[in-house]
């Protein structure tokens, strides 16, 4: 009952927080630019975040994160609209969308069709939030269970996991992972207080600033693409006669059992680091043509294969933030980056944020359902004008947003260092992307090199070799971890079995394919 009491309390004033005008005014601004950002292709969530945080980390903490979550929270929702629309997914989160959208905007059920998006987003966000509320006691335990050797051993899985955010390739993951560890390296050391990496600049004695580092990496090569690109983002001509809005709605509560399981897989595509919106629109995308009785349907303008896939990215935010406050494990990309955003604020992940910070973590996951509910209202009545923002010259926003870019670069510590940072790291960023380089874990190697540091010497002067004597949890992180690196490649070898080499098959077939892929 006690526990009953002080969730309900941490909520309350989570709510209350959301309601004092500079937090809602923030998540405003934040929600009309993430519209923006989600309806023009080829920007999304990641670009939009690398452009706020410079001003985010100026505002206070809980603001800032208004601002911040508001944006990333409506970025799939006004993604569905060029891809219903044109058949041109604002993001990667949108592509499951595309599929039985654009074919029923094409036969004119554009308004019904985005309308549908737009509840399903609503109701994904809503059963997620609940279901946080739901395992928020379990998690409490499970964090206040756990002191500095066990958060250790997580970061430790967390920085091995960057492997999953890496596509294809852990290897290159792990790698770049290390790489940002080195990046984390170059400071003050903690227990000498002495420079590590640095010599005698004094600008890298404070480590290498993230802001910089961010903007790099990700907004100058999109950039750069944005601008040689030179023509509209959007061809052919905006699509005109919205309606459809209540047949939107009932399609979406007619399937209210499918809204709730996409969502719960969304949810749990959130959780798990490294899944994210793509990979939990396409569960949700799959669990509803397997549960259609004529899934022969799905593609030629299915309302269920709109429903299904916006459902489940919406409740996948809100579900990726439960591992990046609870264990400081980012759930996928932007929350890595919102993780940044909580170091600089020293909103530490772990018990801090479940405990005597639950209100902020509340005043979150208040602001990214306020959000996706106004982000929706706001669509619905200005979509006609929205989608025209898809014909703006892309040559045009390139010198507007770098301008802006460079400026943020340098807002926190005002320094000519930040430039250079900035422009090395968008050099290397746009490398990284044509090569085929993850660039997350970079990041993630940055921001979590630090924190294992800290925790790591914490560990070793407070508890000695009892960190791993007296303390099971640390062996059962480690077994996790151990499992994740060596056990997950040999599984996929044996689920595929032996590969036919030339000269073995009768019929001379070469090259082999895998027994039990797909050709």
């Amino acid at each position: 009952m006690e526990e009953a009491r002080l969730i309900l309390g941490a909520a309350t004033s989570g709510f209350e927080v959301l309601l004092s005008w500079q937090v809602f005014g923030m998540m405003m601004v934040g929600t009309l630019v993430g519209m923006f950002v989600g309806l023009v292709p080829g920007l999304g969530g990641l670009i939009g975040l690398a452009l706020l945080v410079p001003f985010a980390v100026t505002m206070e903490p809980i603001s800032g994160l208004a601002f911040l979550l508001g944006m990333v929270t409506v970025t799939t929702q006004t993604d569905s609209i060029p891809a219903i629309l044109l058949g041109v997914p604002g993001t990667s989160a949108a592509m499951a969308t595309t599929l039985d959208g654009y074919p029923m905007a094409k036969r004119g059920e554009a308004g019904r069709a985005l309308s549908a998006s737009y509840f399903a987003s609503i109701f994904g966000t809503i059963v997620a939030a609940g279901l946080f509320m739901v395992m928020l006691p379990f998690l409490r335990q499970i964090v206040f269970a756990f002191g500095q050797p066990e958060f250790f051993m997580l970061i430790l899985l967390g920085l091995l996991l960057t492997g999953t955010l890496a596509g294809g390739s852990a290897l290159r993951g792990g790698m770049m992972a290390g790489a940002g560890i080195l990046l984390a390296m170059v400071t003050i050391e903690t227990s000498t207080g002495l420079p590590r990496m640095a010599g005698e600049i004094l600008y890298l004695w404070d480590g290498i600033p993230l802001i910089p580092v961010v903007l790099g990496l990700y907004a100058i090569p999109e950039m750069i693409d944005l601008a040689r690109r030179g023509s509209t983002i959007a061809e052919g001509s905006p699509i005109k006669g919205f309606d459809g809005l209540r047949q939107g709605l009932a399609d979406t509560v007619g399937n209210a059992w499918l809204v709730v399981k996409a969502s719960t897989l969304g949810a749990i595509a959130g959780f798990i680091p490294g899944l994210g919106g793509q990979v939990a629109e396409w569960m949700a995308y799959g669990a509803a043509v397997n549960s259609d009785p004529d899934p022969q349907s799905f593609g030629k303008g299915n309302v269920r294969g709109v429903i299904a896939p916006e459902a489940g990215t919406a409740a996948q935010k809100p579900g990726s933030l439960i591992p990046t406050v609870a264990f400081g494990i980012p759930g996928n990309a932007a929350m890595a980056i919102l993780l940044s955003v909580l170091i600089v604020y020293g909103l530490v992940p772990g018990p801090e944020m479940i405990g005597e910070k639950l209100d902020v973590t509340f005043g979150m996951i208040w602001v990214m359902l306020a959000a996706n509910v106004i982000g929706a209202a706001i669509a619905l009545l200005l979509q006609r004008w929205l989608v025209r923002l898809c014909y703006i010259r892309a040559s045009l926003m390139v010198p507007v947003i770098l301008g802006t870019m460079l400026v943020g670069a340098t807002m926190e510590h005002q320094s000519f260092g930040d430039v250079l940072v900035f422009l090395v790291m968008g050099l290397f960023g746009y490398l990284f992307k044509h090569a085929d380089w993850p660039r997350v874990p970079l990041i993630m190697g940055l921001i979590m090199g630090g924190l294992a540091e800290r925790y790591l010497f914490l560990s070793v002067n407070l508890h000695g070799w009892g960190a791993l004597t007296d303390r099971p949890l640390v062996w059962v992180i480690g077994l996790v971890t151990f499992a994740s690196v060596f056990m997950k490649p040999l599984y996929r070898r044996l689920r595929r079995g032996p590969r036919i080499r030339p000269g073995d098959d009768p019929e001379g077939r070469t090259p082999a394919q895998p027994i039990g892929e797909d050709a």
